[in-house]
């Protein structure tokens, strides 16, 4: 009795192990990786300027970073794209 109760719980582990989903999908990764370039892109920017005054280092910079990591990177995230709508068959 103990050792099928035993099986059928070790079972439904294997089971439930088998049929979980990876929480993140290649589209987030896609998402997250063009943030991550937004971000390296924006810091190369800043290091080419020369100027500490002017619009680039004050006011561009600091959008994009903004842009990259409090938007893009979440997105990505978060993202779990459109459900596909099971199709009715025709008749």
């Amino acid at each position: 009795m103990a050792r099928t109760v035993r099986s059928k719980r070790a079972e439904k582990q294997r089971k439930s192990k088998i049929s979980q989903e990876m929480p993140l999908k290649p589209i987030n990764y896609k998402i997250i990786i063009g943030g991550a370039l937004l971000i390296i892109a924006t810091y190369v920017l800043l290091a080419t300027n020369n100027s500490v005054y002017g619009f680039i280092p004050l006011d561009l910079v600091p959008i994009l970073l903004f842009i990259g990591y409090i938007i893009i990177v979440p997105i990505g995230i978060m993202y779990r794209g459109k459900k596909k709508q099971p199709q009715a068959a025709p008749k």
